[in-house]
């Protein structure tokens, strides 16, 4: 199975004013959505406060539940995705190995050195929302826009083209089909950044 990262664009304020804020209208639209139902009713064994619960929490200003923290993580998501926005490339990464891949080819075909794709997302699991550490899973990392903005000019000479890919993943080497599926990666990590940019986001990440 393994872990995977996936991301949202976010105004950061917006999100953070979700807390407390005891809008039942607000509740009932992330209920409404399918992330929701991915996450509502995930209960390890042991601990006592679903998703569903610690979202009503978060919205209501309830005492958290600290044992549970991985449910206000899985709680923030499903904020996230119903309040935030879609980005342009939505394909989940899998940690470990495409990014792997990733960390492999920016710098042996760009020269991008000193860069770890999952460190540069989740630098100190840098989650900026109320809720209890999280001890695991899942990792929350924000970009703010200032930081998407340092790492475009790390990025400006990498240039990828859709024929690159296509002519890479329909190689014959299995070193090419490695490589087209980083630049794929790549490619749409640099329009996510652009997308935020130009649209005053900051870019938040998720891993589980």
């Amino acid at each position: 199975m393994g872990y995977y990262i996936f991301s949202n664009g976010i105004n950061t304020d917006k999100i953070k004013s979700v807390f407390g804020c005891k809008d039942q209208n607000i509740l009932e639209s992330i209920k409404e959505s399918d992330t929701f139902d991915n996450y509502k009713d995930f209960l390890p064994e042991g601990l006592t406060t679903t998703p569903e619960k610690a979202l009503k929490n978060i919205i209501n200003g309830d005492p958290y539940d600290r044992k549970s923290n991985f449910a206000y993580g899985y709680a923030v998501i499903c904020i996230c995705k119903s309040l935030g926005d879609e980005l342009p490339y939505t394909q989940e990464i899998k940690l470990g190995y495409e990014t792997d891949f990733i960390n492999k080819f920016l710098k042996e075909s760009f020269g991008v050195k000193d860069f770890t794709l999952e460190e540069v997302m989740f630098a100190d699991n840098s989650n900026p929302f109320n809720i209890p550490k999280i001890d695991d899973w899942p990792l929350i990392g924000l970009l703010p826009n200032s930081d998407l903005k340092i790492l475009k000019e790390k990025l400006k000479d990498v240039a990828i083209t859709n024929e690159e890919i296509e002519a890479l993943e329909n190689g014959e080497d299995e070193d090419d089909e490695e490589k087209g599926f980083a630049y794929q990666h790549i490619k749409g990590v640099i329009a996510n950044v652009d997308y935020c940019i130009v649209n005053d986001l900051d870019l938040i990440s998720f891993c589980h």
